[in-house]
Parts: structure tokens; C-alpha cells; sequence
């Protein structure tokens, strides 16, 4: 073997590319002739130093000295990994080695000079490359006209995002150096463009519409989802720059109490199994009341030009009492849509003698009023959730004012009447759910304060932390039980944004175009798609695991190549999965699939 140089210009320019290929002599009927083994792309070395190179990786490939070359670090960094990728390269070229189980190939080899590489997670990519054919979406890019390379990078991002949430850059590396993906698809991720990535992105989102409507119809379809109700809710992501490029971007009230970044919302539709039934991209400024109807409305129109339409006329809808304002629910009641919702008021003469146990730990009153149902609720869990940050608050508060007492008889601290007035309203500020219990007394001796005494009595704050909760429904036609369980399916939205923000990467947003950050979005919320396919055939199987866990067990199932130089000569070269764990199978077994993602591939040179 030898190494070539190869020149190439630029026709447009007087730029010159250089760029190196690994060259064979073979003999053959008409004589003896050159081949190209593999492209080296462009190397740093002398030229002086090609021959040793070539030669070193010949070695390396076909067993003859398989220890260090120690002569030249700089030789044996190239030629082991020009070595591993020729072996992948062959391998590739070879196709899977079709044994069955009956077949045997003893060998026999030096255990001395046995050594795996180039060992990548296969497990996760296998599971999402799986869902992602049940759900259509390879068909799918095949009719928006998708080229292979788009297909391949599409799937790369969506994957991407439910595996390894992470920038493109970081994306592109994980792809290269970490992930069996590529040898799922049939495709080499060795180069991959930022900006190839962004154009894919871009075509994603230009068909969001479409996207959405097929998962809708096809997870529909998979799981027999009724869609009598639906849930809805927002959440915001703050930008890391300042997002200039972006029309959307609107500071405004942050969730994460990230006041300081310019702000854009996420909408959410989704069924009572948790389904996405469609996403809206609003800028960060928008409040939740004000998008309600016009979101509802819009998906509704889609779902019922789907064969089949729902099947009620009108769904009924779930959401919290932060969207649950009086104008909203007369829109809805307008507009024929039945709503169960978590009552801002409570109703007039309530009477707290007709609980009914409706689940361990929640009982119930019926409350009618007019063509409506409120439902009182008490639940003990509720209780010691509002004791407990009761406790915590307080606990603090007190904290920060013996602190400030405690200061008044120590130099340098703060002790000027006024000033000590004013700390003590930013504490009320700051403890605004307990500050009311708390009577607070400061005495002043010439301008200074001398004490702050402190005393508290819950019975004092503005609401009593028992645990209660008014459900408020115009479906007359459900019974305790009914309207308690519809209502606990606004778990499924916070789980679901749970899920986004911290498992698949919506927050924060580096980008700064409008098409970067919806498409940034909008691949998050696909991502979701995934992993609401996966968990609920987890579930089916009763595995109830959160994705974390999940995909911790999968790491550990890996792709490797495995080289053994052979007694009388020569190299024996595998690529193959390793065995799955009890685990690994448990998911496997759940979603439908075989529990070897890839067939062993073997060459012998």
C-alpha cells in the first residue's frame, strides 16, 4: 500500500484542494493495476513519512505486528484510527454474515493479541428507530419528497433529541463518535454539516401541519385513543442570547424565574392518554386565557375532518384554574364545548356533611348550582403537600428575621429604623404565603431600631391549608368518580411538560432566527411523540419507568468491532451487538421487536 496526493481546482477560483487516498496494487487478468482503499482526507504529515503510514496501517489491518509501533507516536495515532475505519469500511462492504445457528467456524487464535474498538450505544437508537417506523414516519418523508441524506438527518434530529438533547454541534459529534445510528440507517453520519442539519430542520417545520395531523391519526389508530377529552396547557422557554432575530421573543412572566432572558411559549394539546393532538408556537408575553379558545377551536376543525371524526360532537375539556377564567368558560359553554375545570371561586352555601370517600385519601361533595356541578374536594395528600411548604416558608421567614434582630447588636449590620422597616417588607414580599400569619413589631430608639420581635398565627392567613379543592363541570351526566378521575388527567400535561424541559431539551434555546427556534420547537415536541409511543407500550407491558431509567438501561447496549490475529496468519475481524441484559430484553419484548439490533458482520484477511 501507498499513499497518493490528490489535487483538485477550484473552476471559479484559484483555490487548490489537497486530499490524500490510501492506494493498493492488485494483480489482475489485464495486468497489474492500482485501487483505491480509502480516502485519507487531507493529512498533516511529511511526505517523507507516507510510505510508513501505509505501511503501519497494512500492519494494523492484517495482523502482522499488532503492538505499538513506538518509533513514531505520531505514525501510530494515524494509522490505528485510519486501521479501525478501513476494518469498518470492509466490514460494511462485506454485508451481515448469514450463519444460522447450526453453523460453526472454529479458528484458532492468539488470545494475547484479542482487542474490541470502536464500541458504540446501540440500545436507545434501536428502540426510537423502531417507533419511528411504527408511527409512518419514513413514509412520511418520502412524501414531502425528502432526499435519503434529509430522511437520515431528520431522523438524526428527531432521535438526537429524545437520546441526547444537545446543540447540533454537540449533535453532530454524539452522531460521529457515540451512536450505532448510522449503521441502523445505512449511512455514514463521518460528515455531517451544521448547516445541513438547519435546512432539515427548516423542512420539518415547514410541514408541521402535516406532521402533526399524520401522528394524530396514526397513534389514533395504533392505540384505539377515544379523544373525548382534551388538555391543555402552556409553557414557556427563555432564550440564552438575547434572541434579537426572533419576533416571538417577549420578556414576560418566566416559570423558571428567568426574568432576565427574552421569553417564547409553547402550546400543548393532548388527549386523556397524554397524545399530542397539536402544538402553536406564541411569543413569551402571551397569558394563557387569552390562547385557549382559538387553540381548541383550531384543533377541534382538524380532528373532525379525520375519518373517523371524534366521537362526541364536542370534546369536553380539562385545564387549570390559571385558564379557567369566567370569560373563558362562556366561550366554551358558546361555543358547545363541555368543560371540567379547577373552580377559581368557591360556590355559596357550601354544607360539609356529605363527603363520600372517593379514593383512599380524597373525599367529595356534590355541589349543584344552576346547570353546574362543583365538586368540593378534600385530599390528604394535599394537605401534608401545603403543610409542608406551609413549614418550609415560615420556617424561613423566621430565619431572616432573627437574622436581622440578631444584626442590631452587631457592628457593621444593618440598624437604621427606616431601613429595617424596609428589609422587613421585602421579607413580607418575599414569604408572601405565610407573611400575613406574622405580626411583627420593631422598636425604634433615636432612629435606630433596637428590637424586631416576631409572632405567628396561621389562623391569620388569607386561606386555610386543609387540603381542599372545588372542581367546577357542566357534565351533569358524570358521577364523583368520573369527574375526579377526568380532572387527575392534567398530570398527563404536566408530565408531558415535564418531560420536554427536562428530558428532551426545550430549554434553554441557543438559536436567534424565528425558522431555528420554532424548528427547535417543533422537533422537542416530536421527540415527545416518541416518547409517549415508547412509554405507552411500556405501560401496556407494566413497566412503569421514567424515561431517565429507561434509556440508562439502554445505554448499556452497545455495537463494538472485535479484531484476532489468527495462528497461521492473518486477521479475523467482527462487528457485532453485545448480549442483551434481562433488562435491555424487558423493552425489547414490550415494544415488538427482536433483541438484536444488528447482525454479526465477520471478514478474514
Amino acid at each position: 500500500m501507498f499513499i497518493r496526493e490528490i489535487k483538485k481546482r477550484n473552476p471559479n477560483s484559484d483555490k487548490v484542494f489537497i486530499y490524500h487516498r490510501l492506494i493498493e496494487s492488485i494483480r489482475t487478468s489485464r495486468g497489474p493495476r492500482q485501487k483505491v482503499v480509502m480516502n485519507l482526507g487531507t493529512l498533516d504529515l511529511p511526505k517523507e513519512k507516507w510510505k510508513a503510514l501505509a505501511n503501519r496501517i497494512e500492519q494494523l489491518v492484517h495482523g502482522q505486528d499488532i503492538r505499538l509501533f513506538e518509533d513514531s507516536a505520531e505514525i501510530e495515532t494515524l494509522a490505528q484510527h485510519y486501521a479501525q475505519l478501513l476494518i469498518k469500511k470492509q466490514l460494511d462492504e462485506n454485508g451481515p454474515d448469514q450463519l444460522d445457528e447450526q453453523t460453526h467456524d472454529f479458528q484458532t487464535v492468539d488470545v494475547n493479541a484479542v482487542f474490541s474498538f470502536k464500541n458504540k450505544t446501540i440500545g436507545p437508537e434501536y428502540v426510537a428507530y423502531n417507533s419511528m417506523k411504527s408511527l409512518g414516519l419514513f413514509e412520511l418523508f418520502k412524501q414531502f419528497d425528502f432526499t435519503p441524506s434529509q430522511a437520515d438527518l431528520a431522523t438524526l434530529l428527531i432521535i438526537g433529541r429524545l437520546i441526547h438533547p444537545s446543540s447540533e454541534r454537540e449533535l453532530s459529534r454524539y452522531a460521529r463518535q457515540q451512536s450505532a445510528l448510522d449503521e441502523l440507517l445505512g449511512t455514514n453520519f463521518s460528515h455531517i454539516g451544521h448547516n445541513a442539519l438547519y435546512r432539515t430542520s427548516d423542512r420539518l417545520f415547514e410541514n408541521k401541519d402535516s406532521i402533526e395531523h399524520f401522528l394524530r391519526r396514526r397513534s389514533k389508530e395504533i392505540f384505539s385513543l377515544n379523544e373525548t377529552i382534551i388538555l391543555y396547557d402552556l409553557t414557556n422557554t427563555y432564550f440564552a442570547g438575547n434572541a434579537e432575530g426572533c419576533i416571538k421573543a417577549k420578556r414576560g412572566r418566566s416559570k423558571q424565574k428567568r426574568h432576565d432572558c427574552p421569553l417564547i411559549t409553547l402550546g400543548l394539546v393532548l388527549d386523556e392518554d397524554g397524545f399530542v393532538k397539536g402544538s402553536r408556537i406564541f411569543e413569551g408575553n402571551v397569558s394563557e386565557p387569552s390562547t385557549l379558545l382559538a387553540m381548541i377551536n383550531d384543533i377541534h376543525e382538524q380532528t373532525q375532518k379525520e375519518t373517523p371524526p371524534l366521537l362526541v360532537p364536542k370534546p369536553t375539556v380539562v385545564i387549570d384554574a390559571g385558564i379557567a377564567s369566567s370569560d373563558n368558560l362562556t366561550l366554551l359553554r358558546e361555543k358547545g364545548f363541555s368543560y371540567i375545570v379547577v373552580s377559581r371561586s368557591k360556590p355559596k352555601d357550601i354544607l360539609n356533611d356529605n363527603f363520600v370517600e372517593i379514593k383512599e385519601g380524597v373525599k367529595a361533595q356534590i355541589i349543584k348550582q344552576n346547570d353546574e356541578i362543583f365538586m368540593h374536594c378534600i385530599s390528604q395528600g394535599k394537605v401534608k403537600k401545603e403543610n409542608a411548604m406551609l413549614a418550609q416558608a415560615r420556617t424561613r421567614m423566621e430565619q431572616e428575621l432573627k437574622k436581622l434582630d440578631d444584626g442590631l447588636n452587631k457592628k457593621g449590620c444593618l440598624k437604621a429604623y427606616p431601613k429595617v422597616l424596609e428589609r422587613i417588607g421585602r421579607i413580607r414580599q418575599r414569604y408572601s404565603r405565610v407573611s400575613k400569619g406574622f405580626t411583627i413589631t420593631v422598636t425604634e430608639h433615636e432612629g435606630k431600631a433596637t428590637e424586631v420581635k416576631r409572632e405567628f398565627n396561621q389562623s391569620k392567613l388569607p386561606k386555610p391549608y386543609d387540603g381542599s379543592y372545588f372542581i367546577r363541570t357542566d357534565r351533569t351526566d358524570l358521577s364523583m368518580e368520573e369527574i375526579w378521575q377526568t380532572y387527575v388527567m392534567l398530570t398527563c400535561v404536566e408530565d408531558a411538560f415535564r418531560c420536554l424541559k427536562s428530558e428532551l431539551g426545550l430549554r434553554p434555546i441557543h438559536h436567534s432566527k424565528d425558522n431555528r427556534i420554532e424548528g427547535h420547537l417543533f422537533i422537542s415536541v416530536l421527540a415527545y411523540h416518541l416518547l409517549q409511543y415508547i412509554q405507552r407500550h411500556m405501560r401496556d407491558a407494566g413497566l412503569n419507568h421514567r424515561w431517565k431509567t429507561i434509556l440508562s438501561w439502554l445505554q448499556m447496549h452497545e455495537v463494538l468491532s472485535t479484531s484476532m490475529l489468527k495462528e497461521d496468519g492473518g486477521m479475523i475481524h467482527l462487528r457485532y451487538c453485545t448480549i442483551p441484559t434481562i433488562r435491555q430484553k424487558e423493552i425489547y419484548k414490550a415494544l415488538g421487536i427482536t433483541s438484536v439490533p444488528l447482525k454479526p458482520k465477520k471478514i478474514i484477511v
